[in-house]
């Protein structure tokens, strides 16, 4: 079910980060939980950012597609190449190269088909880096290096506890604007990744019944397709603080050593990735 998100001025929040940064309004917290339930950024997270962008490559793919595992790999060796500054989500629409049947894995979700459907996806592999257009795997690699090392215009910090007797995931998702945005719909998507799961997978070569796929996009955390609005403001002004927190259970389907978080901003009348950030939960 989709829960709508309140502006909530809180003494509580601002106690609480008040060793690490100073706030502004204004402050975004999820209506299903308190300002309590806020984690609070630590010094270390503020001195380990570096100022630097981090890139979203969203690698559109299928278990049915021979040429899909080619274009995987190069996703994971930019993301080694450029560790800490590249996140990989691979979404797995709803088309015959992702139909489960013959018992192969089912990795297909309602948001990555839409954004799929969106973006005109008609083909696999193909991409979006920071979703400014679709591109074959042959231009990630260009693509990603056009915008590595460039200024962040957001610091974006995932914060998690996960508790695995519950496996009830709690997060609190800290946002600073570090440029002048000037958009009037500027939204935060919360998504749900899983690394490292074995399955079947047509290869070049044949099919591979024990192949490890990759950075598995299993949908959003919240079930906003296209991200919650963080401000409808004409503009979102350097030095403003958001922070967006939320609770849900991890599914039993899914291995908690291996989920993140992944969190993205974007200016939603163009679509454009302005910055994101990845969390293992455990």
């Amino acid at each position: 079910m989709k829960k709508s998100s309140i502006i909530i001025a809180s003494l509580a929040v601002v106690f609480a980060m008040a060793s690490c940064d100073k706030l502004k309004e204004p402050y975004i917290i999820e209506s299903s939980v308190t300002p309590s339930d806020t984690i609070p950024l630590v010094a270390s997270d503020t001195a380990n950012f570096d100022g630097k962008i981090v890139v979203l490559l969203e690698d559109y793919t299928g278990v049915k597609c021979n040429n899909c595992p080619e274009a995987g790999a190069l996703a994971l060796q930019l993301q080694e190449q450029n560790e800490g500054h590249l996140v990989v989500l691979g979404v797995h629409p709803k088309s015959a190269l992702q139909n489960p049947a013959g018992g192969f894995p089912d990795f297909r979700t309602d948001d990555g088909n839409e954004w799929n459907n969106y973006f005109n996806i008609g083909a696999y592999p193909n991409g979006l880096v920071n979703r400014a257009g679709v591109i074959g795997a042959s231009e990630w690699t260009s693509a990603v290096n056009n915008v590595i090392g460039d200024d962040a215009p957001v610091r974006l910090i995932v914060k998690t506890e996960f508790n695995e007797e519950t496996r009830e995931l709690k997060l609190s998702i800290h946002s600073k604007f570090l440029i002048d945005v000037a958009s009037n719909d500027v939204r935060l998507t919360t998504c749900m990744m899983e690394d490292k799961i074995v399955g079947k997978q047509v290869t070049p070569t044949g099919l591979d019944e024990n192949y490890e796929h990759r950075h598995v996009f299993r949908g959003t955390a919240d079930n906003e397709t296209w991200g919650r609005v963080l401000s409808s403001a004409e503009s979102i002004s350097e030095g403003s603080n958001f922070i967006t927190n939320m609770k849900f259970t991890v599914s039993e389907d899914y291995n908690a050593d291996e989920f993140y978080i992944v969190a993205f901003i974007s200016d939603n009348n163009t679509k454009q990735v302005l910055m994101a950030s990845e969390k293992k939960i455990k």
